[in-house]
């Protein structure tokens, strides 16, 4: 009898081969939707590659531009230092004309107009004499 204890009988076998069956198909359930978590992941990795690659073309096109902005910026602001020396060199040159034909040099400076562009002729007048009406222009002392 101790021969049948360990032979299992059909109720046995099919109640594991039901356990094995369940098993395999809570099994393949997961590695279908791991495959499936995979194929999504490996699709968002080439996305975000792609993504990656051309935010790093852009990158390289505007480091480009900022190194070309950054050499114009370099050779204007060279260009206007010499300019302005070019300008000190003239004033101090129209200074000495000036001189020589006996005018005071305060009566050659030249007042810019003002930024406002809608004045009447008189008010742009006032403004340069740094007055705010004809009456206190009329008490300045005459060059």
């Amino acid at each position: 009898m101790a021969d049948q204890n360990q032979i299992p009988d059909q109720e046995d076998i099919l109640a594991t081969n039901q356990r094995l069956t369940t098993e395999n198909a809570r099994l393949t359930a997961e590695l279908t939707a791991a495959t499936d978590l995979l194929e999504t992941a490996q699709a968002q990795t080439a996305a975000a590659t792609q993504r990656a690659e051309a935010g790093a073309k852009r990158l390289e096109t505007l480091e480009l531009a900022a190194k070309v902005a950054g050499e114009e910026l370099a050779r204007l602001k060279a260009e206007n230092a010499q300019l302005t020396a070019k300008m000190a060199d003239f004033n101090t040159a129209v200074a000495a004309e000036v001189q020589k034909l006996g005018l005071r040099p305060k009566a050659a400076e030249h007042k810019p107009p003002p930024d406002d562009a809608k004045l009447t002729p008189t008010q742009r007048v006032l403004a340069a004499r740094g007055v705010s009406s004809l009456t206190e222009l009329a008490q300045l002392p005459r060059p």
